[in-house]
């Protein structure tokens, strides 16, 4: 039920950005002055893109046909191109994992040892590319499915595992019997 009103939401942003930017490209047929003219073309163009992108990034988000399988000696993942309807199919082995890492956008790259040749179908030239040079990226649509991946199986795909202090408070006696002394009162 969420994701319907969810995608109703989109639906209704995208037309609204369509009527925008068909409302500002009529304005611009008026306006007497050609740098204001191809301006504001500019600006409708732009507005109209970018609601198309918005929602197609929407629906891809909500794509049943992408899905994250993790086993135990490989991981089985299928990933959409946000421009196009084609989806991507690879089957990752763990010992052809020379160690891995996050992009700041939340992509997995993997980096292959020499030998590996993950099964791929469907892949984009810029992936191809990729796999010539050792190394494949991944995006994630089930954020679970990577969470799981790094905090479980980070020995594994050989993903940096961040340790971080933990910091052990010992109560004395004063603190049993004075609960908000925890909280610094």
């Amino acid at each position: 039920m969420n994701d319907l009103a969810e995608h109703r939401k989109m639906r209704k942003g995208l037309y609204r950005n369509l009527i925008i930017g068909c409302a500002i490209g009529v304005i611009a047929v008026f306006v007497p002055v050609a740098v204001v003219k191809i301006l504001l073309w500019l600006i409708a163009a732009g507005n109209i893109a970018v609601a198309l992108l918005l929602y197609r990034y929407s629906a891809l988000s909500r794509d049943t046909e992408c899905y994250t399988r993790i086993f135990d000696d490989r991981i089985e993942h299928k990933q959409g191109s946000l421009l196009s309807k084609k989806y991507m199919t690879v089957t990752l082995m763990y010992d052809d994992i020379e160690r891995s890492e996050q992009t700041p956008r939340g992509a997995m790259v993997f980096y292959l040892n020499a030998g590996a040749k993950p099964l791929t179908e469907g892949a984009s030239p810029r992936t191809e590319k990729e796999l010539s040079e050792h190394r494949l990226t991944l995006t994630f649509q089930d954020t679970k499915a990577k969470l799981y991946l790094i905090n479980e199986l980070h020995g594994k795909i050989k993903y940096p595992k961040k340790e971080y202090n933990v910091i052990e408070d010992e109560e004395d006696e004063d603190d049993l019997w004075d609960p908000l002394h925890k909280h610094g009162l």
